[in-house]
């Protein structure tokens, strides 16, 4: 093997041969961190171009990159890494403008960096790798913007300004635009704050307007804080958890036996009781080790907003908010698709063109915010745009025209969930031109999947004219539910009890029988479809033949609800999650499986799932 060295075309580059394959990959580890963090800097950067922590910031990444790089003797890494840190000097010396094209060139000076980086661990692991296309030039751009087409022209375009703090209220909602614009222009030469004024004049919060101008300095840079870790691979920790599991159910089956629920053994009681008290503090510490925060994948959406608003001539500014709120390392990757997908869509379908916005009274600036925070047990995140909103009468007439909705259907006998919910159909657009960017179709319906694929909801709220808000709701983690462990004949199941309504013994005077339809419980004013577990599973040794002898667990799936009788509520509990591998992974009703405290193997119902087996088999029948 060779060193490493300036190569060109396609010629293959090596790891020398005297490199320690751990440095590499520890290199690689940080310098992504580095790379993330120098990425966020310039971006807030071209909102603030007079932010020299954000200079600082980008200056000590590439530098850090450069020298252990070099010393690694990837010379590919350490010459760009030069590269780029002179191109930003010119930026910190003010021979140029940091705008515009030239923000352009440094971001994808950033993105070759991370491609180079990344790559590298093809190298640690002893196999080539080419130099990524568009190395050289980008090299030569990096030395002379005015090769890539970029002069001073380009960078008079005005930097993205901090948004104001009235702009930021009206988006989140905690202002009306119009008292925002009559405080503002009350008295020009009071230069008291914007947002003081607001509070004095009762048209906003004081806490409201706090909130906001923590958005706005969040927006101008984020503090990055040095905290002591341990890097541990991936593996480790995902067996150290599933051990975790293993010791709760070990517990469960020691504290339920005879000897210890029977009278006369106090002492051993006492020492079971501590022993739950340090189990279930040792599972709550080891499913936080499984958490990670937001903030990486928000930083991609700005970088996303950023590039496609250039792209579509649009002007938006981006803020995000709850970027410290943690979810299970093992959703990041799944729920990053729908995020990306939903952003787009703010900015292409969203977010008006410039002069649109300004006759219809909006300012010429887009808003979309990004949050996530914690909300009874679960973890929520919103996408939200100030932007044209979702046209209920377009959504009705494309339903019509594609067969989802009757055509004598009345407009307002829909309810806006009904509505806004046709556009998670296969191949649902109401986009008039398909762009670059979305609007094909394939999108909204692939992003509900993979959210219903976590467990999680999605809803909408919009206003036409006025602008949109997706709210996703998701579990906190993966690996543990709270369940209801029912029974079924001699087999127990659980039910996630975040779909579980209620449950009910009926009356026999509720359960009635609809043709083809088999037998429907009136409820408080509603028609709910039952389906016997016992039936779907074909489980012999059942009582629930009688609903009104059994008992009707209600559960939710959709905004849908179902009655699934059952013989028995055994309890509720929280259930380690164990995956049923590739050969059982696809069973319909069927979500995972878990250890029960008695030591068997118990079943975990996906409700969804289960309705439509049951709808498929009265199809059938």
């Amino acid at each position: 093997m060779t060193p490493e060295s300036p190569l060109s075309g396609t010629e293959a580059v090596f790891l020398p041969g005297d490199a320690d394959p751990e440095l590499v990959i520890a290199f690689i580890t940080e310098s992504m961190d580095l790379i993330v963090n120098a990425e966020e800097a310039l971006l807030s950067l071209e909102r603030n171009p007079e932010n020299t922590d954000a200079v600082n910031t980008v200056f000590r990444a590439f530098h850090t990159v450069k020298g252990t790089a070099a010393f690694l003797e990837l010379t590919l890494i350490s010459e760009m890494a030069h590269h780029a840190e002179s191109f930003l000097s010119r930026i910190r010396n003010r021979e140029i403008r940091y705008a515009g094209g030239y923000t352009d060139l440094a971001l994808r000076s950033v993105d070759m960096l991370k491609e180079l980086v990344q790559t590298t661990q093809l190298l640690a692991e002893g196999k080539p790798f080419v130099k990524p296309q568009g190395y050289d030039e980008l090299m030569v751009f990096l030395t002379d913007p005015e090769k890539a087409g970029i002069s001073d022209e380009d960078s008079e375009e005005p930097a993205a300004v901090i948004p104001r703090i009235g702009d930021i209220l009206v988006a989140a909602d905690k202002a009306e635009r119009k008292d925002v614009e009559a405080v503002a222009g009350a008295d020009r030469k009071d230069e008291t704050p914007i947002g003081l004024k607001m509070v004095r004049a009762k048209t906003a919060s004081l806490l409201d307007v706090a909130k906001g101008l923590r958005t706005q300095q969040q927006m101008e840079g984020a503090r990055h804080l040095t905290e002591s870790s341990v890097r541990v691979p991936v593996e480790r920790l995902d067996r150290f958890i599933d051990m975790v599991g293993e010791l709760v159910v070990a517990h469960s089956m020691v504290a339920q036996d005879e000897i210890v629920g029977a009278g006369g053994h106090h002492e051993l009681s006492k020492k079971v009781a501590l022993t739950a008290k340090i189990v279930r503090e040792l599972q709550n510490m080891s499913m936080s080790m499984r958490m990670v925060p937001l903030k990486p994948t928000f930083q991609k959406m700005a970088r996303l907003v950023r590039d496609l608003a250039r792209k579509a001539g649009k002007e938006v500014v981006f803020a995000a908010q709850g970027e410290d709120t943690e979810i299970d390392r093992n959703m990041v990757d799944i729920i990053a698709d729908p995020l990306v997908h939903m952003v787009r869509n703010a900015v292409d379908h969203g977010i008006e063109a410039p002069e649109v916005r300004e006759k219809h009274g909006k300012p010429r600036q887009g808003t979309i915010i990004l949050s996530a925070r914690h909300s009874a047990g679960n973890v929520v995140v919103e996408i939200k745009d100030d932007g044209k909103g979702l046209d209920r009468n377009a959504i009705i007439a494309k339903a019509v025209k594609t067969g989802l909705v009757p055509e004598n259907t009345r407009p307002e006998t829909l309810t806006e969930h009904a509505v806004f919910s046709l556009i998670f159909e296969p191949g649902f657009s109401t986009a008039e031109v398909v762009s670059e960017v979305s609007g094909r179709g394939v999108g909204m319906n692939v992003v509900k999947t993979n959210i219903e694929i976590l467990r999680g909801q999605i809803e909408i709220q919009s206003e036409f004219r006025i602008g949109s808000t997706f709210r996703i709701s998701l579990p906190l983690t993966l690996a543990i539910i709270d369940g209801m462990v029912v029974r079924v004949g001699p087999e127990k199941y659980v039910m996630p009890t975040i779909s579980i309504v209620r449950s009910v013994r009926p009356d026999i005077k509720a359960i009635s029988r609809v043709h083809n339809r088999g037998q429907i419980l009136q409820l408080q004013g509603k028609l709910i479809p039952l389906f016997r577990l016992a039936d779907l599973f074909g489980i012999e040794g059942t009582t629930d033949h009688d609903p009104a002898h059994s008992i009707v667990v209600v559960v939710e799936d959709g905004g849908k609800q179902a009655g699934i009788v059952v013989d028995e509520l055994i309890g509720s509990q929280q259930i380690v999650i164990k995956t049923l591998g590739e050969i059982m992974r696809n069973i319909p009703g069927i979500s995972g499986s878990a250890i029960m405290p008695d030591g068997k193997v118990g079943l975990i119902l996906d409700v969804g799932g289960l309705v439509k087996l049951a709808n498929s088999k009265q199809s059938e029948n």
